[in-house]
């Protein structure tokens, strides 16, 4: 399972161009619905986490299933803003140039 999550991931990333910083979330209503489902992804992950601390979680496969799940949704997101021809929005906005006054 976690396998085919991988083989996926590697598919979708072959077809369009990665951020190559963070990114600030939900450039699109449908990137934006997909960014809410890989929150929601994460907090399973780490209450899976915490569960298993207390050997809870039977087999060893759902937290990387969680996780590379979260991941796919990340991914779908970034694909959803690049069909929609919107790329995301970068965390931080570079300052090319010379510093303004008053800056450091």
């Amino acid at each position: 399972m976690v396998r085919d999550l991988e083989t996926m991931l590697v598919e979708l990333e072959s077809h369009i161009e990665m951020p190559r910083e963070f990114v600030v979330p939900g450039e699109t209503p449908t990137s934006a619905a997909l960014e809410l489902a890989r929150t929601i992804l994460r907090r399973a992950e780490r209450r899976a986490v915490s569960l298993d601390r207390q050997g809870l979680v039977p087999g060893k496969h759902l937290i990387p299933y969680l996780n590379r799940l979260a991941d796919l949704v990340w991914v779908l997101a970034r694909a959803a803003e690049q069909a929609e021809s919107r790329a995301a929005t970068p965390a931080r906005r570079r300052i090319d140039g010379p510093q303004r006054e008053g800056t450091s």
